[in-house]
């Protein structure tokens, strides 16, 4: 009844995003969106260049920095009305002594990454998009909606890139919405296009994957007023996600509900919430903070609470060419999650 009564939702939602987007024409509200279409080929190669990670301020790694840099850049074309796009993202692993990856405190080991974009697409004279390929999923684009800190956002349990899916979307006027689905995939790092040695693991995100549909809408009540709702339901016994949240000006808050967090099987349902304030205290500079907490009943052990608190900077300069960023995080309340509180840093370049 619940997975019937969830794809009606979606399905509901896909109409009424296509039916009342035809009246809207307003500005381009889409960090993202591409060029507008023109009968040239368009060619832009792009990305970025993070370097720094993590310490922890307590605990048996007090002081130990665990790595976090990273790179990631790609090709988008566009010609007329089709565009496309070929993205990859790696970062270092740190091994230790005996070869174990991903090893607190120690040097680099090795390399991880591969193809996270590969995707083909059709924009109408309306900015209605249909994608067909390796994509982030509509609610993937919006994983970090609300959330104006640096580093340490709560991950929601959504289905994040897939390996092979269709979006169809429009981010034009006060009135937007994505909706993307995937079938179940069972590819790993054995059948990669691209291998970067021992340690890289990249591909195996889409090891027994369920299929899935998620999708999500955004409308503008009023100035400075968005309320968001979006939901994703899998097959397999896979559950169902809800999220909705509301920003205003430079505040915001989001809540969920999933009911097997995750992709996969995971035994227990979890909810939770989030909310987040912005602060420009001169241009260029902007001043972060989060509380976050998310209940994870376990059908077979011990409930998992998550709750903490977040803060940070975050400078632009040079035209937006660098950034330097820093955050941290603490945990408060039954938190039986978090851990030893972490502060993190790093210097980003893009081009």
């Amino acid at each position: 009844m619940r997975l019937h009564f969830t794809k009606t939702l979606l399905s509901g939602l896909i109409f009424a995003a296509i039916n009342v987007h035809a009246a809207q024409t307003e500005a381009n509200h889409s960090e993202t969106q591409a060029p507008k279409s023109d009968t040239e080929l368009s060619v832009d190669f792009y990305g970025e260049l993070g370097v720094g990670g993590h310490v922890a301020l307590e605990g048996d790694n007090k002081g130990r920095y665990s790595d976090g840099t990273y790179i990631e850049g790609g090709l988008a074309l566009q010609y007329g009305n089709w565009f496309g796009l070929a993205y990859m993202e790696g970062w270092t692993v740190q091994a230790d002594d005996e070869g174990n990856a991903w090893a607190t405190g120690h040097g680099w080991g090795g390399f991880e990454g591969g193809f996270n974009r590969f995707y083909a697409g059709y924009r109408t004279d309306g900015n209605t998009e249909f994608m067909l390929g390796r994509m982030d999923s509509s609610l993937d684009d919006i994983q970090w909606w609300g959330d104006s800190t640096v580093e340490y956002g709560y991950v929601i349990s959504n289905t994040r890139d897939v390996f092979f899916g269709a979006k169809i979307q429009n981010l034009e006027g006060k009135f937007r919405y994505s909706i993307s689905a995937a079938p179940e995939s069972d590819f790993s790092e054995d059948d990669s296009w691209v291998n970067f040695g021992k340690y890289d693991r990249f591909a195996d995100q889409w090891i027994d994957k369920n299929a899935m549909v998620n999708g999500y809408v955004q409308y503008d009540i009023a100035e400075d007023l968005t309320l968001m709702g979006g939901a994703e339901v899998r097959n397999n016994d896979g559950g169902e996600l809800f999220l909705i949240g509301a920003e205003y000006k430079n505040v915001a808050a989001r809540v969920w509900h999933d009911t097997d967090k995750g992709n996969q099987v995971s035994d227990g349902s979890e909810s939770g919430f989030m909310t987040s304030t912005w602060y420009e205290a001169t241009p260029g500079v902007y001043l972060s903070a989060a509380y976050n907490y998310a209940n994870f009943q376990s059908d077979n052990a011990e409930d998992e609470i998550t709750s903490y608190i977040n803060a940070g900077v975050w400078w632009e300069y040079g035209n937006g060419t660098w950034a330097t960023a820093f955050d941290s995080r603490f945990a408060v309340g039954d938190d039986n999650v978090t851990g030893d509180a972490q502060v993190f840093a790093m210097q980003y370049y893009y081009w």
